[in-house]
């Protein structure tokens, strides 16, 4: 084959088809067979992978099978992007009034899924996955619409539900799990799954959406916008499984919709996202959508029908992304317009027994205000040793600057409350036990506000800039003093100094 002018290729039907609904043309596959990436696929067929696009040809590379876009691609990420969100989350699992929204993705996963009429997609699934995966985490996280203060839960539904993920922070890493969903099995594994979906009712709506209403119940305060994403390419099997008439099992789906909007309230998006064939029957989900509407809750909800194209599932999300924007910005603007919401807070008294919770030190740090940043500290925190009269082992730890003990006790009552912070006692442990202390009580500060977790970073930068301003003012108070000239023969012994004391900030 000298060029691809010489190259024949008897397009099929089928592959005739591939070209209309993808926009391809059949000089692309002669280029992809001649300048592509060739490999061997089953069925004796080969791969060819060219300028984006995946063409099949027979053993021969006569007569074309299928031809679709290669997979996106995962985004590259580090060990390090991967400690920080899973950091973040550890966070907003501990304080879940710090999400400013929680989105529940739930996807159809049954046999149905496996067809291959989406354009510019292997299959439903993938189409489904790889969409949401583009325009809802990259999108955001391109226009900065969505921060690490926004995470979604991902749902998978057949015959029964199950949550994969939960509560997941946005950012690439967030866009690699949504892609790691896509359907890898190959084409004799897929084989037969319509069929079988049809026969043993594989598409159960009711169960989708109890884990759902779960999934909701995690984060729910009125400072965070919750949205539920609903795809699926038909109707439920619901009254099959069940053995109940289909009227009667829509009723339960409606009532059900219905109660999560009266729960949720104003706060509340629900898109449910339609796509496949156009005799397909939607009309459970059209139910669903306005049974939301219905109800006097002020929840919003939208019913969106995406044919076979991409493109209009590209529109449903972006719809999604535009009404949970609006209903964040909402609350955030409602919560500003009045006095920001304090924590409860607990303080310690006389006849109170002290209740610690204990915390992995993973990275001890301190404030560089030189370069405003926190920079890794070796050694134990000054104010563990500070101004107290040290034994022979506590010295002796000092000294060689060991790694501080693995763990930091906080009491879980404060002692101090003051307008921005709340003040505890706290220790460096060797293990999770009292007895285990080390060296002298510390105080540990916290902002007394619910704030947003890039806020929660930035009070403690704050803090100790504030602090290492008051630790440079002490010392040249001090200098001062001494410099007076009666100050050696009359004002050393009775005169006190000021001593800063450098900030230590946990990270776990």
């Amino acid at each position: 084959m000298s060029g691809s002018s010489l190259i024949s290729i008897l397009s099929t039907d089928h592959g005739r088809l591939r070209r209309e609904q993808r926009d391809l043309s059949k000089r692309d596959c002669l280029k992809a067979i001649r300048y592509g990436k060739k490999s061997k696929g089953c069925f004796n067929c080969w791969i060819f992978e060219y300028d984006g696009i995946v063409y099949i040809v027979d053993n021969l590379m006569e007569r074309e099978v299928t031809a679709y876009p290669s997979p996106l691609a995962l985004a590259p990420t580090n060990i390090r992007d991967k400690v920080v969100h899973n950091r973040t989350n550890d966070l907003l699992e501990q304080k879940p009034e710090l999400c400013t929204s929680h989105t529940v993705l739930v996807v159809d996963i049954s046999g149905s899924m496996v067809k291959k009429d989406i354009a510019l997609h292997k299959t439903r699934q993938i189409a489904a996955y790889s969409v949401t995966a583009m325009e809802f985490v990259v999108e955001q996280l391109f226009q900065k619409s969505a921060t690490n203060s926004d995470v979604l839960t991902l749902i998978e539904f057949n015959r029964t539900a199950q949550e994969l993920f939960s509560r997941e922070s946005f950012d690439w890493v967030l866009y690699n799990k949504l892609l790691s969903r896509r359907d890898t099995r190959s084409y004799r594994q897929r084989a037969g799954l319509v069929t079988l979906d049809a026969i043993t009712g594989d598409t159960n709506y009711l169960k989708a959406l109890d884990a759902a209403d779960r999934a909701l119940q995690s984060i729910d305060h009125d400072r965070c916008a919750l949205s539920l994403f609903f795809l699926s390419d038909g109707a439920p099997t619901d009254a099959q499984v069940l053995g109940i008439a289909p009227d009667a099992a829509k009723q339960r789906m409606t009532s059900k919709m219905q109660g999560i909007a009266n729960k949720y309230g104003d706060k509340l998006n629900v898109h449910m996202v339609g796509f496949g064939a156009s005799h397909q029957d939607f009309s459970v989900m059209t139910a669903m959508a306005a049974a939301v509407s219905a109800v006097d809750s002020g929840a919003k909800s939208e019913f969106i029908y995406c044919d076979k194209a991409a493109n209009k599932i590209e529109s449903a999300v972006s719809s999604l992304v535009s009404s949970t924007t609006m209903t964040r910005t909402h609350l955030l603007s409602s919560d500003r317009g009045k006095n920001r919401t304090k924590r409860t807070v607990q303080l310690e008294s006389g006849d109170s027994q002290d209740q610690w919770n204990y915390f992995p030190i993973r990275r001890h740090l301190v404030y560089d205000t030189r370069h405003d940043r926190f920079v890794d500290m070796k050694g134990l925190p000054t104010g563990s040793f500070v101004g107290a009269e040290e034994t022979y082992e506590e010295n002796q730890l000092h000294k060689l600057h060991e790694r501080p003990p693995p763990y930091i006790a906080i009491n879980r009552e404060a002692f101090g409350v003051g307008a921005e912070r709340i003040a505890t006692r706290c220790y460096l442990a060797t293990s999770q036990s009292e007895e285990s202390f080390k060296l002298q009580a510390m105080v540990a500060k916290e902002t007394n506000l619910v704030q947003r977790p890039d806020d929660n970073v930035e009070f403690h930068k704050t803090f100790c800039e504030t602090q290492d301003l008051a630790s440079y003012l002490a010392y040249e108070f001090n200098n001062h003093l001494v410099g007076l000239p009666w100050y050696v023969q009359y004002l050393f012994w009775m005169t006190p100094s000021g001593q800063g004391v450098e900030c230590w900030w946990r990270r776990n």
